[in-house]
């Protein structure tokens, strides 16, 4: 693959995968055509409902200890045939560093599908530099992975938003999270669809004098806030560093990240939104490592 600093040119490049070539003719002077592979959606995850295979192909499930005794916790996307994008916090879990990176899963115990799951191994861990664990504040990291990744229907890159001034009235939130505050991780990767929050009401929501870890608020440029103020859908514990996305406007089965899963306080309560690292405002730092200059 050509790599790129323009990701919108590797975005493009991506959207030619969920083809594939076919010879629909009935002579031998016919020409192939190209169609679809893939799942094309028209329209802890609370209140979600189960991804369908090729539906979500980006979508990754990180694990943490040995190769033996793997143990899944957050999710993330794949951007790249190398590196995943998830949230820094899930740098480590219970004190085990991030190792494993699977692809092309739906369910974490059992294939129910013929997508063949494949694990992969991190090699290499690049956390935001201005990331500090003690507060919510640059929730990103990119996790490179020891072999390139074998692109399929099941398995393919998602695209990144750039555009900082983004604005949408539905996204959607996968994960394996809880289903509830207190609830069992769900075994299945769900879906959700959530309303943007205005900055306004998530402040409130999340006001300064909250929590220390929030010292300096709900900020716009880096932050998006979702939720569902109807019926309390919700992001959850397990779904961190997961994709919140849009459909892709101009190519078809493709979506477009525009945050990833961070925090928020309990899981599907109507005033408490989740908060999503914005991704648009990282996308001049994500290039220089995943698309360097050749």
């Amino acid at each position: 693959m050509i790599y790129s600093r323009n990701h919108c040119a590797v975005c493009r490049q991506y959207s030619e995968l969920v083809y594939i070539t076919v010879d629909t003719s009935t002579s031998n002077e016919g020409t192939p055509s190209k169609i679809l592979n893939c799942y094309n959606v028209l329209t802890l995850i609370i209140g979600g409902s189960k991804a369908k295979p090729k539906e979500f192909p980006h979508m990754a499930l990180l694990g943490y200890g040995s190769n033996k005794e793997k143990s899944w916790s957050c999710g993330g996307s794949l951007i790249s045939n190398r590196w995943i994008m998830s949230a820094a916090h899930c740098n480590k879990n219970a004190g085990r560093m991030v190792s494993w990176a699977r692809l092309g899963d739906l369910n974490i115990y059992s294939d129910p599908d013929d997508a063949s799951p494949v694990d992969y191994e991190i090699v290499e861990r690049v956390i935001h530099p201005d990331y500090n664990p003690t507060y919510v504040y640059n929730d990103i990291a990119l996790f490179r992975l020891g072999e390139e990744v074998k692109f399929s229907a099941y398995v393919r890159p998602v695209c990144l938003n750039t555009a900082q001034t983004f604005r949408f009235n539905k996204a959607t939130a996968i994960g394996w999270g809880r289903t509830s505050t207190s609830g069992p991780i769900s075994p299945d990767l769900l879906k959700v669809d959530l309303s943007p929050i205005s900055i306004n009401s998530c402040k409130y929501s999340y006001p300064q004098s909250s929590n220390p870890r929030i010292n300096l608020g709900i900020i716009e440029d880096s932050m998006i806030c979702a939720g569902d103020i109807r019926d309390g859908n919700d992001t959850c514990t397990g779904d961190s560093g997961g994709p919140l996305q849009v459909k892709h406007p101009n190519y078809p089965c493709m979506q477009t990240q525009i945050g990833i899963t961070s925090f928020g306080k309990y899981c599907g309560n109507k005033n408490t939104p989740g908060v999503y690292t914005r991704v648009s405002y990282y996308v001049p730092w994500i290039e220089k490592i995943v698309w360097p200059k050749s």
